[in-house]
């Protein structure tokens, strides 16, 4: 068994132990970091290979969700045509109906699925004796409060129908939670030890002696497993051992990589000066106009800003802002362009100067795909900026009018304050 068949084995058994806890419930929502959540998709698509054993029907479904009359009709049109190819194949001819007409009952077409594959099991009655799970991971969201009122609608459906077989499934980040208005359903958080994980792909896939780009990565990942137990000191011997290695083979990014974990390390731990060297010395190999030195310079302003000056700061994010802007990388110049906002905000010139940072961030958050625009602080640079127009102003309740369309009703709730932090390896 190969390291990630032994992750998926590790969450079939935590799944199964959700599912039986919850027999009648309609809907699960699979909490989690990003390459978490990912591994239990991999682990729903695993589910229909022909190596899988389970005796459970699985159904990933991957449209955008533009609008809550249309969501429901596009799934079933996909299931649709997959029936249809079968039937094809087999010769059967069998027709399936999936046409639900209109409901004035129901505010979104979620009902047009249920009815869908209710029928589907009248026509194969042993669909009765499987549970019936129906993974939604739409490509990308125009409508959050649609998609919200959709899965509780879907959910009602299947209730009215007293059917406890089919299950409706949606993974999110643990933190920056999408759907926020969901009336039911079950959550549970899936935990993977990325660092053990990978450690042991490492040990699967590396198995000639003496590499040594394949023993840097063994000492960043050794590294990375300590850090996040807070072992700082074991860290550090391990990462000066991983740019000794890098260093003789010519590895000029695993240099730098490796320099600026080692920095933020020492920096944890108050080596001020020390972290400060290896900041230098970074700088000097990465160059000028990469995304590795935009990082860079972002990590570092984050670090002078904490343990230095803010003059000396804005000088290294307003280099970050234009390195990004150069290889088009809207998120880092956007966060930095905040920082400066932040910076600017003052009691004697007033903050019209950061006002105009905040705005601008908007405009590059603009750029930015819906997805990336929620991972950023655009949130809540939204809400500073609507603390200085009044929420009842003209200009306010404009603004509040555009992020309640990009991020829902509550988009004010999304507004956390950022942590100053850039780590080159993300």
């Amino acid at each position: 068994m190969n390291p990630v068949q032994l992750e998926l084995f590790k969450i079939d058994k935590q799944w199964q132990q959700v599912v039986r806890k919850h027999p009648s419930e309609t809907l699960f929502l699979c909490l989690g970091e990003r390459h978490e959540v990912n591994l239990f998709e991999a682990y729903f698509k695993y589910q229909l290979t022909e190596e899988s054993r389970t005796d459970d029907m699985f159904l990933l479904h991957y449209q955008e969700f533009q609008s809550v009359n249309d969501y429901g009709k596009s799934l079933v049109k996909e299931w649709k045509e997959i029936f249809d190819l079968w039937q094809k194949d087999i010769g059967k001819g069998i027709v399936w109906d999936v046409d639900a007409g209109e409901n004035e009952a129901y505010k979104t077409d979620a009902y047009v699925p249920v009815i869908a594959m209710e029928r589907l099991c009248n026509l194969y009655p042993d669909l009765k004796l499987k549970k019936i799970y129906v993974q939604l991971a739409p490509t990308s969201i125009n409508d959050v409060s649609g998609l919200s009122e959709w899965i509780n609608e879907w959910c009602n459906c299947i209730k009215a129908a007293n059917n406890q077989n089919i299950k409706l499934v949606y993974t999110e980040h643990h933190t920056h939670r999408t759907l926020k208005k969901l009336k039911q359903g079950t959550e549970f958080r899936i935990n993977i030890d990325v660092n053990q994980l990978m450690q042991n792909a490492a040990a699967h896939t590396n198995r000639e002696k003496n590499d040594p780009e394949a023993d840097y990565q063994q000492q960043i990942l050794t590294a990375s497993n300590y850090l996040s137990k807070g072992k700082h000191e074991q860290a550090n011997a391990v990462l000066e051992r991983a740019i000794v290695i890098a260093q003789k083979q010519g590895l000029h990014e695993a240099v730098v990589a490796a320099r600026i974990m080692l920095a933020q390390s020492l920096a944890v731990k108050s080596k001020k000066a020390e972290a400060r060297q290896q900041y230098e010395l970074a700088l000097a190999r990465a160059g000028e106009s990469s995304l590795l030195s935009a990082h860079i310079h972002m990590s570092y302003g984050s670090f002078l800003l904490a343990h230095s000056g803010k003059e000396e700061a804005k000088r290294y994010f307003e280099k970050a802002i234009k390195i990004a802007e150069l290889i088009e990388n809207n998120f880092i110049a956007m966060e930095c362009t905040r920082l400066l906002g932040q910076l600017s905000e003052s009691k004697i010139t007033g903050s019209s100067k950061a006002m105009g940072y905040y705005l601008k961030c908007l405009e590059i958050a603009k750029k930015m795909p819906i997805e990336k625009r929620r991972q950023s602080s655009m949130a809540y640079t939204a809400s500073i900026i609507l603390k200085k127009y009044g929420e009842e102003s003209p200009e306010g309740k404009k603004l509040d009018l555009e992020m309640q369309q990009d991020y829902g009703e509550d988009w004010k709730s999304m507004a956390e304050v950022p942590k100053n932090h850039a780590n080159p390896l993300s």
